[in-house]
């Protein structure tokens, strides 16, 4: 069903950029791109650009900034709920990644290229029972409590994205407090992709952190 690996997965917009990972005189989106480059560079799978509260105007600049860095490079680029933005750069993106309370599914779908893949956010086991046929991967969680997501839902747990995992047969892409301490068990259960936002920008060493991440996740 998809085309592409999702097993390193890292989703981040400018607000999840540290101050001390910030270069002299660089803004926390030139960080943003700079980090995507080193991070495609060394395998990452997929990168999903999240750009709280923007204008479509500033999401649109800076998703051609990481859509030249990704060139030549087998990372896909995954938009975040803006159908405007996707659109206009239908050449060069990969996925659109839609919440459960963002645009409704069909809707969108209607409204992207068809080359476009669609992910779909599940934060409970019910709304398993209203994923579209034409949804390619969905994103499970929060799996553990998460502070990267201000309005994120309540952890689920192993357990709930278990059941998940064997109701479904589409890949699965764990997110939410996902520590690579983590990733072998998860991995075990059938996870097919890990989502880090807060484990690799808030790192100490975010290109160490994603190097270990790519290592245990391939």
């Amino acid at each position: 069903m998809n085309s592409f690996k999702l097993n390193t997965y890292v989703i981040g917009g400018p607000e999840n950029i540290q101050e001390r990972h910030l270069l002299p005189y660089e803004t926390k989106s030139a960080a943003l791109v700079r980090f995507v480059s080193l991070f495609s560079s060394l395998g990452l799978d997929v990168f999903q650009l999240r750009f709280k509260n923007s204008s479509d105007t500033d999401f649109l600049k800076l998703a051609n900034e990481i859509v030249q860095v990704l060139k030549n490079t087998s990372c896909k680029l995954c938009i975040n709920d803006n159908v405007k933005v996707a659109n206009k750069l239908s050449n060069d993106v990969d996925i659109l990644h839609i919440g459960q309370n963002d645009m409704n599914p069909e809707l969108a779908k209607n409204q992207i290229s068809s080359k476009v893949k669609i992910g779909l956010s599940i934060t409970d086991l019910d709304q398993i029972q209203n994923i579209p046929n034409f949804i390619n991967y969905i994103g499970v969680g929060p799996i553990f409590p998460t502070e990267s997501k201000t309005d994120a839902s309540k952890a689920m747990g192993e357990l709930i994205l278990e059941e998940i995992i064997k109701k479904v047969d589409i890949p699965v892409v764990a997110i939410g407090g996902i520590k690579l301490k983590n990733i072998n068990k998860l991995k075990s259960m059938g996870v097919s992709g890990f989502a880090m936002i807060s484990e690799i920008f808030s790192s100490i060493d975010p290109e160490q952190k994603f190097k270990e991440f790519k290592k245990i996740a391939k």
